[in-house]
Order: structure tokens, then C-alpha cells, then sequence
């Protein structure tokens, strides 16, 4: 199909200029559409890492968390921020208003990749359970990066990426995008290496 000049026209009104312009500002629309093209799909190589990933950090935290509080409900019994719980009372205001059962496991898997990250971060240094995260969720991290500062650093750019990734945002002007490919997969597989397995199988 041969495109006009009014067919990139309505393209780049479709599509906002704005955004275009992100994929090279002085570009006619022609090569910033074929840079936008490039973007999304390397967005799409990313996803089923992503995917993979993140479901396995919040069941990994999950599970380890039940495990500190002795099988309590960790949401209720953990000392956490007035934001963080917050966000557990969002998910369940909105499970109410979708007429739905709100169970353990519908807000585990309602609850953001923000929300799990939230738990490394420094406002919880100072607490027991976020060391106890850093044992029993990367249990297969090395000992010379085991820190929490490591592993904030790690889940921080992950999930940067994977915003950036789902809102189909630039990723491609990344310089470093294969080291954050490879750092996506070792964090995977510091939480289970069979799941990194399968993340890296091609379909």
C-alpha cells in the first residue's frame, strides 16, 4: 500500500505528534512511524519475560511473607505504610464494585508490580520482614549481590521498564536495552530458575 502525504497527516493526528516526535523530533512522520513500529515490537519481545517475572515475584513474596507471619494474613499484620495499605484497600474497593468474591489470591494478583517493588524500597529498611524477603524470594541470587540495595536497584529498572513496556512507551532509545534484557532474565532466575526456563523457551 503506497501512503500519501494525507495519509501520514491523519496518522500523525491519530497517533499525536507529540509522540511521534519522541522517535526523532526533525524526522518526517514516514521514519518516525518506522521507528514507532521498531518500538512496539520490541515491546512485544519483552512482554512474556515481563509477564513471567512479575507473577513470580508477587507469588514469590507472597508465599514468603505467609511464611514470616506464621501463616497470618500478612496484609494485616505487617507494619505497613498508610500508602501501601491504601493500595490493598483500592484493589478490594474495586473488586466489591466488579461484584466479585475478594479472596487472598484475587488481590495478590490485582495488586500492581509498584505495590511488590514498594517492599524493597528504603522506607522499609528498617524492618525485619524486608530481609527475610531478600533470603527467601532471590534464593538463588549470589552472596555478592544479595543486598537489599542490589536487589532495589534491580526491581526498580524492571519495573521502569515493564511501565514503559505495557503504557507502549520508548524503550528502544535504551543504549543499554540488551544488559536490561539480561538483567530482567538473571533476576527471573534468581527467583526460580525453572521459570527462567520456560521465559526464555520461544513458542
Amino acid at each position: 500500500m503506497v501512503m500519501t502525504q494525507k495519509d501520514y497527516a491523519e496518522i500523525q493526528a491519530f497517533l499525536s505528534s507529540t509522540r511521534l516526535s519522541t522517535y526523532g523530533q526533525n524526522l518526517p512522520v514516514k521514519k518516525q512511524l518506522k521507528e514507532y513500529r521498531r518500538n512496539i515490537k520490541l515491546c512485544r519481545d519483552f512482554y512474556p519475560e515481563l509477564d513471567f517475572f512479575e507473577v513470580t515475584l508477587r507469588n514469590a513474596i507472597d508465599s514468603a511473607l505467609t511464611s514470616f507471619v506464621n501463616g497470618a494474613d500478612w496484609m494485616t499484620t505487617l507494619p505497613l505504610d498508610q500508602q501501601t495499605l491504601y493500595k490493598i484497600t483500592e484493589v478490594k474497593n474495586r473488586l466489591q464494585k466488579q461484584n466479585k468474591q475478594i479472596t487472598h489470591d484475587r488481590i495478590i494478583s490485582e495488586l500492581t508490580l509498584g505495590f511488590w517493588t514498594t517492599l524493597f524500597s528504603k522506607k522499609y529498611n528498617q524492618y525485619k520482614f524486608q530481609s527475610y524477603l531478600v533470603k527467601k524470594v532471590f534464593v538463588n541470587c549470589p552472596k555478592s549481590q544479595k543486598s537489599i540495595q542490589n536487589i532495589q536497584v534491580y526491581v526498580n529498572e524492571i519495573r521502569e521498564l515493564r511501565n514503559r513496556v505495557c503504557h507502549y512507551e520508548r524503550i528502544c532509545h535504551y543504549p543499554d536495552i540488551k544488559e536490561r534484557h539480561e538483567r530482567l532474565l538473571e533476576c527471573t532466575g534468581w527467583i526460580s530458575p525453572v521459570v527462567l526456563k520456560i521465559a526464555k523457551r520461544k513458542l
